[in-house]
């Protein structure tokens, strides 16, 4: 499963997008890992035309692992591969998927930036085409369903390393499958990046132990499609496709919008702790769901789900979804999550103004409950501490004393008149005068010995007899 955090980063990201044609909501939310390592791209005008009647619509979703490096570049670049393409052009799509897919994966092993990077990431995406067409390319176990008539129709298919097919591929190479994992690592068979399973330099990338080939589906929308999701393996290891699709529609006949919907799959199925469950509820969750409207506006179309979901059109959805986790641990996880909120919310009414400056002597003192006062002499015997907050020399000198709540430095404050203060002495901060460098030490001395002349001799006669020169000298 990886690391885990402490306590889940539940904080849920969401964006929205529409056109004549469709409106989505995908939403992701980093759980309980270390790190957010999945990616999406949806780009409603794939063409550029700025005619949505003519230009293809591109939605798709990135699970990262070891690292978000691979997933962050595929979301970036595989649109942008895919429409570079010839065949693209010569709209033989299917043909392009694959080859923008693979084409990414060359892409990332010619950077040195990512030659030596050991991330990867599973790939799902659908092309939309102007022509009423969704053809879907994945790599990996990240899934995309469609709804039709509140049943779900899979348009991918996960792969897995216990699957035959994957397992002979595997083998072939020099692979092998050990726990369901690949090399007893990769608990999925296709990716882009992990290019440390890519070194089989006798065989194509389409044979390697892990590769990014996708397969391809196409399905043609029909008047009884009602939405498409696309969604990781965080999702679809809690959830059936076709409780997904259950949740959503019944959701939306309850008056609940895409983004709600989302954020609400994200709460069920997020696992209450790390220490059982073999990590299912624990992972990266990215889920992302396009309505298919078919010329309605967006009211319409939740009323048109509504309206088929009261009156049992299609498939007779459930009003419930199964209790993934025990209610000891769920209750438990509830008040494990309200006293953090607590003590984050006490932590923040306790949080000091931030000033945005040092702090001076004194309100570095001050933070501490003392108060710095000036101390002419030395410091005597040593330090001794009375009750009451006050912390006086052995001579009874008051060092530091009970702060007043005063922000103000005082006007005859002894250091401001050029006094030394305990603390800047010791640190070092505001020191007495020096002697100027500038002078020689021979008219150092000569001042020093006018200054011992001035205080023994109150007549103008020197009292120091020794070292006297002589009359005549």
């Amino acid at each position: 499963m990886g690391q885990t955090l402490s306590s889940p980063a539940t904080k849920k990201t969401s964006e929205t997008g529409s056109n004549s044609r469709f409106f989505y909501a995908i939403s992701e939310m980093q759980g309980w890992r270390v790190t957010m390592e999945d990616a999406h791209a949806t780009i409603l005008d794939l063409d550029g035309s700025g005619d949505e009647s003519k230009s293809n619509t591109f939605f798709a979703v990135y699970d990262g692992h070891g690292g978000s490096t691979v997933a962050k570049f595929a979301g970036q670049n595989v649109h942008k591969r895919l429409v570079s393409e010839e065949t693209y052009k010569e709209k033989k799509f299917d043909v392009a998927l694959k080859k923008a897919f693979l084409g990414t994966d060359e892409d990332l092993l010619a950077n040195p930036a990512h030659t030596r990077d050991p991330s990867g990431c599973t790939a799902v995406a659908a092309l939309v085409t102007a022509d009423n067409k969704i053809y879907v390319a994945n790599a990996g176990d990240s899934r995309s369903v469609i709804s039709v008539k509140g049943e779900v129709k899979p348009l991918s298919y996960d792969h897995k390393p216990t699957n035959d097919t994957e397992k002979t591929r595997i083998t072939l190479a020099g692979g092998y499958i050990e726990y369901g994992r690949v090399n007893g690592n990769l608990a999925l068979s296709r990716a882009l990046g992990d290019f440390e399973f890519k070194k089989n330099y006798t065989l194509g990338p389409e044979a390697q132990i892990i590769t990014a080939d996708p397969d391809i589906t196409c399905h043609e929308i029909t008047s009884e499609d009602e939405f498409l999701v696309l969604a990781c393996d965080g999702i679809w290891d809690c959830l059936s496709s076709q409780q997904v699709v259950d949740f959503i529609r019944y959701q939306v006949s309850e008056g609940k919008e895409l983004t709600e919907i989302n954020e609400m799959i994200f709460d069920h199925i997020l696992a209450p702790d790390t220490t059982s469950g073999a990590g299912i509820g624990c992972d990266n969750m990215t889920l992302l769901i396009v309505a298919i409207t078919h010329g309605r506006s967006e009211n319409e179309w939740y009323q048109w789900i509504t309206k088929r979901v009261k009156s049992k059109h299609g498939y007779d959805t459930p009003s419930t979804v199964p209790q993934l986790y025990a209610q000891s641990r769920v209750q438990s996880f509830r008040a494990r999550q309200e006293a953090i909120e607590a003590r984050e919310k006490l932590r923040q009414t306790n949080k000091p103004a931030e000033t945005g400056t040092l702090l001076d002597n004194e309100d570095f003192l001050r933070r501490y409950g003392l108060t710095v006062t000036t101390i002419s002499g030395g410091l005597g015997g040593g330090i001794s501490y009375k009750p009451g907050g006050n912390v006086t020399s052995d001579s009874g000198q008051l060092m530091f004393g009970d702060d007043d709540g005063s922000d103000e430095i005082d006007s005859d404050d002894e250091e401001l008149r050029g006094g030394r203060s305990f603390f800047s002495e010791t640190l070092g901060l505001g020191r007495s005068e020096s002697p100027d460098p500038t002078k020689n030490l021979k008219a150092q001395l000569d001042e020093y010995e006018k200054d011992i002349k001035k205080d023994t001799d109150t007549d103008g006669d020197s009292n120091m007899q020794e070292g006297k020169p002589a009359a005549g000298d």
